[in-house]
Order: structure tokens, then C-alpha cells, then sequence
């Protein structure tokens, strides 16, 4: 069957090539076959449809990651409808805003986000609530849950099977609200072409095949997560492991070592955390993996040393964005250079242009453009946004990177992060890394902030191993550590010992509130 609705290609081609008892989904305590799953969205479809959604009407998900949620980004693709896959971790007021923005006709929410849900559309409970969306649905029991239809009964008592509605290559698919770790999210709007496109790429760097397991700590509502357990394994038939649970090392590594995935995708604070737990249990087995994949923010040198040194394998890192659907700029162990971000993944073109649009050229640094077919259609609602971000099938990706002469990319930092320090410019990545060399130093973060005579001061945020006997003593060792190994104007000015650092849904860290008036300051600079 030809048609422009991508849910052809991520279920229905499976049970025509025989493929449908095939593992697709599976929990720690439950397993999906495709045929099973076939089943499920297209119960979800129909139960969707005799609520009034139809062609490119949006669904809002606020689910925990579970089969349920897959059977419901696929039953809305399928009637041609659009998944707006939402953070579980947002408040009230954030899905109110969420809510006028994209105007869902419904939402679905998982049992522990319904009332928070609700909350959002009674303005007497957040303010500015509108009415959107007409109704929730939620999916299991919970606090309330007896007001609302829940998703298991509405799809026990649709049909089972609902053909494929058509759509053009170029109707909207999905939108996805970026991580906001810069501020307010945006809706960015991807269309049934780009979740093609994206196709090219990943899966093929990463071989995936119908025998892998593939297991993203990433959730579903984070693009990054939304390729690693839906996109990737559903296009090539490969079987995904679902957490509902929220994201800890220790539940990831449990599930790993108690589950066998084959590849497994985190961010790099994740990673850390990991290796944190590994170093308390040496016994720690994940022989099952094959591949690791990092993204969401730079990996660091030394985090990615410590986790070979531990486990024995490389970490893929990967340079994306929600913007461009997935990562577009990958390492590849063995032919990449240490500490680079890689070369480019099939299917995307890149060039790296100074302020003024002008290319440049190797080991220049620059603004990091994009090009590709997976790459988004437009902001949702922000057509201005939209006009300085994509331009001409390119789309600026806010990042500083160099190209070195071997087609190598270097992140260098993000552009809202690169800072003017006494006339130099400043790549807090480059701080951080040697922050990170010190063996205290168990994350960190370094942002500018405002100084005396409006001047621009470097900030560092220490999160250490173990709570310092003696801080102003621990602030000293950090100092020494940093005269010794950085230029003077890159050296931080306030050293600040936290007990943790603020993050976004997504597990990024959340610079733009470290930069409000140091609301994060522990035991002092």
C-alpha cells in the first residue's frame, strides 16, 4: 500500500512481511507482539475518531512511557490525526500554555499527571486557562480517574482494525515542544516527510535490525527519546524496552542488567549517574548492550573515558536537535577524534557560517546551519520565530561549532552560551571539561553572569562527589585545578558548591535559571 501517512512503514509493513509476532514493546512485567500492537492502535484510532478527532487534530500525551502510549502516537497517525507528545515533570501553569498554544482537541494523561492535567483547563486553579482541551482521557487508575473515560475501556469497546487514512507526504505529523533549556519552549512542526527522511540516518549508523532491543532512559516526549523508542525501532522492526517509571540510574541499570536491551540511549548527566552507581557495585553486567548513544548535551572527555574504562565500550555522541527531528552530526569509534561531536549522518548537509551568513572556513568557529528533508516545517504559532530560525531549507541550529579539514565537527557551545569575557570570547564547554578533569567534580555548569560596571562574569556551578568537609577548602583545591590548566580569562570568577543542579524535563541542565541571580548558591564561592 503507497501512501503518505508514515504509520505504514512503522507497523502495517511488519504483519505484511510476516513479521507480526515479532517482540515490538515490552515492560519490565509485560511484552507486545507487532500484531498485538497492530491491534491496540487501531482500537486507540477508532476510539479517537468517535471522539471527533479527524485529519490534523491535535492530541495531547502526557503519559508515562508505555505500550499504551505508542498504541496512541499510532492510532493518531493513522486517522491522520497529530500526537503532541508532552513532559510528564510540567506544572499546571505549563500545560495551560502548552494548551493555548496547540489548542488539542484532547488530552490523555497518565495517572499521576491527570490532576495537574485538569488543573490546566479550570482557570480557577491557573490562571489564564483556557479551554483547551475539551476533554481528558486518562489511562489506568488514579486520583480522579473516575470523572474521566479512560483510554482501556474506550479501546476495548472500538473495533479492531481501521485502515490507514491517506495523507500527503506534507500534511503535519507531530508536534514536539522543544526542552526549553533556554527558556520557553516552542512547538516545532514535523510533517510525515521528515519522519520518512529521518530514517536514512540513525538507524543505519547504528545498525539497527529486527534482532536489537533498543532501550531509551530518554522519554517519548523528548525528540532524542521519541526517535530511540519509536522512529528507529519500529522502522526497521527492532523491539523497544519501555520504563514508565521516571528516569533514575539506579532503575536504568536494574532494567539493563534484568532485560538485556541491546542498545541504550541516555543523556550525558545519566551517564554520570551511572557510573556513579557502578563504582559502588563492581559487579555491574551490561555485556547485553552493544551500543551506547549519547545526546541532549555535549559528552565530555572524561565522562566518556571513565565509561569505557568501566564498561569497555565507546559512547556514540550525538549533536541534534528538535528542530532537525534527531541527531545529524555523530561520532564514530575508532575513526572520530576524542572529544569531537563527528561527521555528518546521511540524509542532512551542514555548513558553518559566520554572524553575517557569510561560510567558513576549516577550524573557523561558527553558527552551525542545517539542511535536510527530516528537518521541521515551522514553529507552531510563531511564524516570526520561524523566519529567523529556518531560512532557505536551512535551519540555524544555535550552535557554535568549527569544522576542522577532515570534515570533522567541534561543538564549541551553544550561541546563547558562548560569552564576551573581557574582550575574549568564552566556551563554557571548555570550562566545564576541565572542571570535570578534577576528581571531586562530579557534574558542573558554567554561565555568565552580571557583574560590577555591567560586566560579564564567569560563574561555576560544582556539584561534587561527596560533601567537602571543609567547602572553602574544596573551592581552593577547584581554583588550583583551574589556574593550572586554563587561560586567566577563562579562569571563573565565583566558584559556587551545590548540592544539585536545576534541570529541564528532559534531564538538560537548566542554564537559563542559574543565570537568575544565583537561586542554586550552596556553600558558597
Amino acid at each position: 500500500m503507497s501512501t503518505g501517512n508514515s504509520v505504514h512503514r512503522f507497523l502495517d509493513t511488519h504483519l505484511e512481511q510476516g513479521r507480526g509476532d515479532a517482540v515490538c514493546a515490552r515492560t519490565a512485567d509485560r511484552t507486545v507482539t507487532y500484531r498485538q500492537m497492530h491491534e491496540m492502535a487501531c482500537r486507540a484510532a477508532n476510539a479517537f475518531a468517535a471522539a471527533g478527532v479527524g485529519y490534523e487534530t491535535r492530541v495531547a500525551l502526557v503519559l508515562p512511557d508505555s505500550p499504551e502510549y505508542l498504541a496512541c502516537v499510532l492510532g493518531l497517525l493513522r486517522i491522520g490525526a497529530v500526537p503532541v507528545p508532552l513532559a510528564t515533570q510540567l506544572t499546571g501553569q505549563d500545560y495551560a500554555r502548552v494548551f493555548a498554544d496547540c489548542r488539542p482537541h484532547l488530552a490523555v494523561a497518565g495517572p499521576a499527571q491527570l490532576p495537574t492535567v485538569v488543573s490546566a483547563v479550570r482557570p480557577e486553579t491557573v490562571p489564564g486557562a483556557g479551554p483547551w482541551p475539551g476533554a481528558v482521557w486518562t489511562v489506568g487508575a488514579g486520583a480522579g480517574a473516575s470523572e474521566h473515560p479512560r483510554l482501556e475501556e474506550l479501546m476495548a469497546q472500538a473495533p479492531p482494525h481501521c485502515p490507514i487514512r491517506p495523507t500527503s507526504l506534507d500534511d503535519t505529523a507531530v508536534i514536539q515542544y522543544t526542552s526549553g533549556s533556554t527558556g520557553t519552549p516552542r512547538g516545532v512542526v514535523h510533517l510525515h516527510r521528515g519522519l520518512l527522511a529521518v530514517l536514512r540516518g540513525m538507524p543505519q549508523e547504528l545498525g539497527l535490525t529486527p534482532d536489537d532491543v533498543c532501550f531509551s532512559a530518554a522519554k517519548l516526549s523528548f525528540g532524542y527519546g521519541f526517535g530511540n523508542s519509536f522512529l528507529f525501532p519500529f522502522a526497521t522492526g527492532a523491539g523497544v524496552l519501555l520504563m514508565p517509571e521516571t528516569t533514575d540510574a539506579a532503575r536504568v541499570l536494574h532494567l539493563v542488567r534484568q532485560q538485556r536491551p541491546t542498545v541504550l540511549c541516555a543523556v550525558p548527566a545519566l551517564y554520570s549517574a551511572m557510573l556513579a552507581v557502578a563504582e559502588r557495585d563492581p559487579s555491574l553486567d551490561l555485556s547485553g548492550v552493544r551500543v551506547c548513544v549519547s545526546a541532549g548535551e555535549p559528552l565530555p572527555v572524561s565522562l566518556a573515558d571513565r565509561w569505557r574504562d568501566r564498561f569497555g565500550m565507546e559512547i556514540v555522541n550525538g549533536l541534534g536537535s528538535t528542530e532537525c527531528l534527531h541527531i545529524f552530526i555523530v561520532t564514530r569509534p575508532g575513526t572520530t577524534p576524542p572529544g569531537s561531536s563527528g561527521t555528518l549522518v546521511d540524509g542532512y548537509e551542514a555548513v558553518v557560517r559566520d554572524d553575517d551568513g557569510r561560510d567558513l572556513g576549516p577550524d573557523q568557529i561558527g553558527h552551525l546551519w542545517v539542511r535536510g528533508e527530516a528537518n521541521a516545517a515551522r514553529y507552531w504559532n510563531q511564524h516570526p520565530k520561524t523566519q529567523a530560525t529556518m531560512v532557505g531549507g536551512w535551519t540555524r541550529t544555535g550552535d557554535q561549532v568549527r569544522r576542522d579539514a577532515d570534515g570533522v565537527y567541534h561543538f564549541v557551545a551553544r550561541s546563547d552560551d558562548l560569552l564576551k569575557v573581557g574582550g575574549h570570547k568564552v566556551a563554557p564547554a571548555e570550562i566545564e571539561e576541565c572542571l570535570l578533569r578534577h576528581p571531586e567534580v562530579h557534574e558542573c555548569a558554567v554561565v555568565g553572569l552580571s557583574g560590577q560596571h555591567a560586566t560579564t562574569e564567569l560563574t561555576a556551578f560544582v556539584r561534587l562527589r561527596q560533601e567537602p568537609d571543609d567547602p572553602a577548602a574544596a573551592r581552593r583545591r577547584l581554583r588550583a585545578h583551574v589556574r593550572e590548566n586554563l587561560a586567566a580569562y577563562k579562569r571563573p570568577r565565583t566558584i559556587e558548591i551545590v548540592e544539585d543542579l536545576p534541570r529541564t524535563p528532559t534531564g538538560k541542565i537548566a542554564r537559563h535559571v542559574l543565570r537568575q541571580e544565583r537561586p542554586f548558591a550552596g556553600a558558597g564561592r
